[in-house]
């Protein structure tokens, strides 16, 4: 029988699945970090730095650890800014979940029992708040709660986590219809860029690692209230690769962006290659790197898989199923919707949709690019991105009436360019950072009020370890991606595209101060067409 893994705002009232979930982390916190079924390895798994756990009192320095901490290996494994974050994460709670229901199966609980999700869905505000079987340090009877940690600080940090439906957008993740994005391609993927195995974040990470996977860690962990979030020991155990797996509420997260990965899969889109929506079918991605997604067994044991042996969640090995993985905010036709705003009758809207699919491969432009770094601390920052004439008029002659009207006649079938605003060269001092970004909002209006004009949401997470100038990347940080291409249209169809520079305000959702060293080093619009 395939287990079920169910959402966890919608479990009954006398639904024990957190009940042996706690039981299972208790257990399991009581065996050794030498045991590689424990708690504490476990974590290791994603990633640890063991002054950090030592300082933060989950590691006794007396004990003698079986692997360098420093290292690569069965320990800081976690993928990110790769093309394997997806299947390695799979693979990883498969393993994980596998090691829980052995232990609540000896424990006289369900053999069905599987791991629930967190469904922070932005169309229902409800789903938003953090689960609250996580938030008491008590349990009813007097005794400590296994699902709750101290180091969640949240967006303020007092302690209080928040999560608004901007934080979280969706809609971006069903208008990226290919999985991943080629080494040298302006990173607008769903799954990550093609990379070889690598422990760090860099510049490679898809729509659905960006968000709602980097802002969820950041606004769960946070930093103290008070605290200098330069420093490691001030910051949630959400916030870092090193320490996130510690906390419970982290493998439900991940639960819920596995989730996500199954709900793209189902997304139908008119404007679409044929493998639009659909797993990579290249055996460096299906087979490799081979030996190294290393798991561990309820026994203790070890193996190795791949992306290609979890990619069917029903198969024997996995063995679940979601409760639910409906695509929400996905509009029906979102190509059609554009098309009819831009001028395309509602008759011929479809007919052209479909012809899309047909369209030679994509190109791409860069349209304009910022002078200088910004930096980014206290309330907003505004920055401006100088767009060249030349490519700016190709953009607007993909979108002009007269295109449309062509289009319509039957001219060559090539759908309007799709705009996307790259965040490059992003460095930090801190982790812990999330901050909405508005595109051409008019002068001195309050962002709020103008959610038309906001592109996205950026996470820090992940950005120390990538600006360090010794680490893999020389300290190049991360690359952000936000698609625009509602905005321009907007402007566009306002008359306001004829221009200069495109403004562009960073509007911090956590404490960022000047001392946390957060620059974005470039910011560049591109185009793309096909």
């Amino acid at each position: 029988m395939v287990r079920m893994r169910k959402d966890v705002w919608k479990l009954p009232a006398n639904d024990k699945t957190l009940f042996w979930y706690g039981q299972a982390i208790a257990v399991l916190k009581t065996r050794p970090i030498t045991d590689k079924t424990s708690w504490w390895s476990l974590a290791a798994m994603h990633g640890i730095d063991s002054q950090l756990w030592i300082d933060l009192g989950y590691l006794d320095p007396a004990v003698q650890l079986p692997f360098d901490p420093t290292k690569q290996g069965f320990w800081n494994q976690c993928q990110h800014g790769s093309w394997y974050f997806l299947p390695w994460h799979r693979a990883y709670l498969g393993a994980f979940e596998a090691i829980l229901l052995d232990v609540i199966v000896k424990k006289g609980g369900p053999a069905d029992w599987a791991l629930p999700y967190w469904n922070y869905d932005p169309t229902v505000p409800s789903a938003l708040k953090f689960p609250t079987a996580f938030a008491a340090e008590l349990l009813d009877d007097g005794s400590k709660n296994p699902l709750w940690v101290k180091e969640r600080y949240g967006r303020t940090g007092n302690g209080n986590i928040t999560i608004r439906p901007t934080d979280v957008p969706v809609k971006q993740l069903w208008r990226a219809a290919e999985f991943f994005d080629e080494p040298n391609d302006v990173p607008t993927s769903f799954g990550g860029t093609r990379t070889a195995f690598h422990h760090d974040a860099g510049a490679g990470a898809g729509k659905l690692e960006q968000t709602p996977h980097g802002p969820v860690h950041n606004l769960v962990g946070g930093t103290i209230e008070g605290g200098d979030s330069n420093v490691s020991t001030d910051n949630g155990l959400m916030s870092m690769f090193e320490t996130a797996g510690i906390d419970p509420i982290f493998w439900l997260h991940h639960s819920n962006i596995d989730r996500l990965w199954e709900s793209w899969l189902t997304v139908h889109q008119l404007q679409a290659p044929p493998d639009a929506h659909k797993n990579p079918t290249d055996l460096a991605w299906l087979d490799q790197p081979a030996g190294q997604f290393v798991m561990p067994q309820p026994d203790g044991t070890t193996f190795t898989t791949t992306a290609r042996h979890v990619l069917n969640t029903k198969d024997p090995s996995l063995n679940y199923e979601y409760q639910d993985i409906s695509v929400p905010g996905q509009p029906a036709s979102p190509l059609v919707a554009r098309l009819n705003r831009l001028g395309v009758a509602p008759a011929d809207a479809n007919t052209l949709a479909g012809a899309f699919s047909m369209a030679s491969p994509k190109t791409t432009e860069m349209v304009g690019q910022s002078a200088a770094a910004v930096r980014i601390s206290g309330a907003a920052t505004e920055a401006s991105v100088q767009l060249d004439d030349v490519a700016r008029n190709r953009l607007q002659g993909t979108l002009s009436a007269r295109s449309m009207s062509n289009l319509a006649l039957g001219a060559k079938p090539t759908p309007p360019d799709r705009v996307f605003l790259a965040l490059e060269n992003i460095t930090s001092a801190t982790d812990v950072g999330v901050f909405h970004v508005y595109v051409n909002l008019p002068k001195g209006a309050d962002p709020e009020q103008h959610p038309e004009n906001l592109a996205g949401v950026v996470s820090l997470f992940g950005a120390r370890e990538a600006s360090r100038p010794a680490g893999p990347h020389a300290g190049s940080g991360l690359t952000q991606t936000l698609e625009i291409t509602d905005i321009v249209d907007a402007m566009h169809l306002a008359g306001d595209l004829n221009t200069q520079q495109i403004d562009v305000k960073f509007v911090p959702q956590t404490p960022i101060s000047d001392n946390n060293k957060v620059d974005v080093g470039r910011m560049r619009i591109y185009r793309q067409g096909g």
